[in-house]
């Protein structure tokens, strides 16, 4: 008789610990959705918390690239992929198929795993399928450091092989920061029709556009991310930079910040800012009104000068303009629901 009311006592603690886990979820979901009221297109976040969770991850694949400057062992969902020039590229994709697609582009210096909190998000995989990867240089990807392998049509073909692994058809494109200019190169191969829309998340239009679209602050840090011989100002510069993109980042998701920094080669930034790039194709996609764009912007970016961007893309026919008050340069961080309200009202999901 002991035991079982030990049983049942140890039961209702559990379930009271269960059902007070559940109310604070709830507090907390329905003040996150009070401050983003002010759009009136978000739906709400109560009622979206009882949809049906799709995740389709892919399996988990054990990560030892052949690339010749760092050998890493690890493991992640996700499987790797043969770009055109025999280039090994980590993806991962999760969510229903069946629903509109939209890759993820990441930005200079981080990896993929910079959406993660998006990619675990059930809000999200109910209503789009979600598909990242490291670009070449980056992450668990590999890192090459000759010039041949950074010509525009070998990142265009990075984006080819996902979207072949994946079955995708005419994805949307979410193009973050120094990632976005990755759009250009896909549509200097490919005509419009090719994608579904252009996202730039505080996202460089193209390469020539950098010394206009780049904050002084951020201008500053760069010399010393290419530095190969002062240990002590790399760091410093790096742990800078991060702090720019964010600067109130939780302590694990900072720590895969620095890590993906560490992993890099420092050649990877010249070649990944000094490459040649042709923007006529895009820049004629949008002036033409062949290709809808969402431009979103953080009120508190640091990194990208907002008004240097929409200079950048001036004469674009279908764009949408989004600034989330108080965001900084993670804007899905910074503000998850205003974020992922922007994006699926945009696409229509």
């Amino acid at each position: 008789m002991f035991f079982s009311l030990k049983s049942l006592s140890i039961t209702m603690a559990f379930l009271r610990l269960v059902v007070a886990n559940i109310q604070d979820v709830q507090t907390r979901a329905a003040a996150d959705n009070t401050q983003e009221r002010r759009i009136s297109y978000d739906p709400d976040l109560q009622q979206q918390l009882t949809f049906p969770l799709f995740e389709l991850a892919d399996p988990v694949t054990t990560i030892n690239p052949t690339d010749a400057n760092f050998g890493i062992s690890a493991v992640a969902p996700g499987r790797f992929l043969t770009s055109a020039d025999g280039t090994k590229i980590f993806t991962e994709a999760r969510g229903d198929p069946s629903n509109p697609a939209i890759v993820f582009i990441h930005g200079y210096g981080h990896g993929a795993m910079v959406f993660d909190d998006i990619f675990n998000d059930p809000l999200w995989l109910n209503r789009v399928y979600l598909v990242r990867y490291d670009t070449r240089g980056h992450g668990r990807s590999d890192k090459p450091t000759n010039a041949a392998a950074w010509v525009s049509q070998r990142l265009a073909e990075d984006f080819d092989a996902v979207v072949q692994s994946y079955n995708l058809i005419r994805p949307f494109v979410l193009g973050w920061s120094l990632g976005a200019v990755q759009i250009a190169d896909i549509l200097s191969f490919h005509p419009p029709s090719y994608i579904s829309g252009a996202i730039y998340d505080a996202g460089v239009p193209y390469l020539a556009s950098l010394p206009n679209v780049t904050s002084p602050a951020a201008s500053a840090v760069i010399p010393g991310l290419n530095e190969t011989t002062n240990v002590t100002e790399f760091q410093s510069s790096y742990i800078d930079f991060i702090n720019l993109c964010h600067p109130a980042l939780e302590w694990d998701f900072y720590l895969g910040c620095l890590g993906d920094g560490i992993v890099q080669p420092r050649a990877i930034l010249n070649l990944s800012f000094s490459r040649t790039q042709n923007s006529t194709g895009l820049l004629q996609a949008g002036t033409s009104g062949a290709l809808s764009a969402l431009a979103i912007f953080g009120g508190d970016d640091r990194i990208v000068l907002n008004q240097g961007i929409l200079d950048a893309i001036a004469g674009w026919q279908n764009l949408t303009v989004v600034t989330l008050p108080d965001a900084e340069h993670f804007t899905w961080i910074s503000r998850p629901v205003l974020f992922r309200a922007t994006v699926l009202n945009w696409i229509g999901a």
